[in-house]
């Protein structure tokens, strides 16, 4: 599933990859439609199983407020910064992570353009992670923020998750699915350039967080490093 994530990322970010199969499809194109079958398949079983476990309304009711809050703690979560949620977990970093590389916004349309849906699947997320963050500690529902996971500190946040992994029954294996890609989807997000792209123009409005982070030093033709012979030599040597 973190395939078909990836694809729809990364044609809402305006970007695609060339090549065909002889039949007009992309490579991009090809290996999200063999994976969104059955990941789609899997995740048909959400409503269900929010039924069974009482959740169904709550995702129904699950405002934009409420699911951006708790994206936003998830990406806090999975790349800390200096923002006020990195803050709140109690893991943070001097320097901006991944609320300010926009991957929030990113996360949830990604996660409902891949599965159009009612309740969304960004609704479902958040309801099911606020759902399990009071289970994990009852008074996050009462907190900074209006989401209860986003109420949590680091480790909460990291039993919340675990706790979903441990869910068993027939109705189980849609919400694991759904989790055990997430936290990728969120990170690929965090580093890439979806949150300044600029789609109209098909250009970057300001260097992406993620090439900060991992001192990318961008496209280019070449760099000085690989000018030059080896070991700092000044010609090549007379019997080469």
């Amino acid at each position: 599933m973190l395939e078909t994530f990836v694809s729809a990322a990364l044609e809402w970010g305006g970007v695609t990859e060339e090549g065909s199969f002889g039949m007009g499809l992309s490579r991009r194109e090809l290996l999200g439609r063999a994976t969104l079958l059955a990941g789609g398949a899997v995740l048909a079983g959400l409503p269900d199983a929010l039924r069974v476990r009482g959740w169904l309304e709550d995702a129904y009711s699950a405002g934009p407020n409420i699911v951006e809050e708790t994206m936003k703690g998830v990406v806090a979560f999975v790349v800390p910064g200096r923002d006020r949620y990195s803050i709140a977990q109690g893991t943070k970093s001097a320097k901006a992570g991944g609320i300010e590389a926009g991957a929030t916004a990113a996360v949830i349309e990604t996660l409902d353009r891949y599965l159009p849906s009612n309740p969304s699947l960004s609704a479902t997320a958040a309801t099911i992670l606020n759902q399990v963050a009071q289970a994990v500690r009852p008074a996050s529902a009462r907190g900074k923020f209006p989401s209860a996971f986003a109420n949590l500190s680091f480790a909460e946040k990291a039993k919340v998750f675990q706790t979903v992994e441990g869910f068993s029954g027939s109705d189980a294996g849609s919400i694991r699915f759904l989790f055990g890609n997430l936290p990728d989807l969120v990170a690929f997000a965090a580093y890439s350039e979806v949150g300044v792209l600029d789609r109209r123009r098909g250009r970057l409005r300001r260097r992406p967080l993620g090439w900060s982070l991992t001192q990318y030093g961008g496209t280019a033709d070449g760099h000085p490093e690989f000018k030059g012979y080896l070991e700092n030599r000044r010609a090549a040597e007379p019997n080469a």
